[in-house]
């Protein structure tokens, strides 16, 4: 009887045990083991016609606003998940390369860090490089470089974390 009342005691310790370090490891994650679903999107603008992914058509009026262009194609898209300071590296197109770090997450806020390179020759010229504060989900937009001297046509990034 006294093995059996053990047995149980045990059993419960070690179910309370459980919890509280489940509870404690929640309450940890909750700045530091984050992890972030980020989507990058290399969109190609034209004016040499006016079409426009069907991916595209959410973000389709910013991107005519900001860039001046009238076409709009998704080239190519990766998404992927990163944790907090950790880096998602992506091949875009025509040599570009995207390198995206989630810093920070308040609310419906998410802080990421990116940088733009293009290869020329055999290194890795910096385009860009900066940090900003998106709504989740929605897209942060940067580029207008040209993706060959001999087109109009210039490469878009596209950014979004949740």
């Amino acid at each position: 009887m006294c093995a059996a009342i053990h047995d149980r005691f045990l059993r419960i310790f070690a179910v309370a045990v459980c919890v509280l370090l489940v509870h404690a490891r929640a309450d940890g994650e909750d700045k530091k083991g984050q992890s972030y679903d980020i989507s990058v999107w290399a969109i190609r603008a034209t004016k040499s016609n006016t079409q426009v992914s069907p991916e595209l058509k959410p973000i389709a009026q910013e991107l005519k606003k900001r860039f001046k262009y009238t076409g709009f194609k998704l080239e190519r898209k990766k998404s992927g998940r990163a944790g907090e300071g950790k880096t998602l590296s992506t091949d875009l197109i025509a040599g570009f390369k995207a390198k995206v770090t989630p810093l920070e997450r308040k609310g419906s806020r998410v802080k990421l860090k990116i940088e733009v390179t293009k290869r020329e020759g055999g290194k890795d010229k910096r385009l860009a490089g900066t940090t900003f504060t998106i709504t989740r989900g929605r897209f942060q937009l940067l580029g207008g470089w040209r993706i060959d001297p001999k087109s109009e046509d210039v490469l878009i990034v596209a950014v979004s974390a949740r």
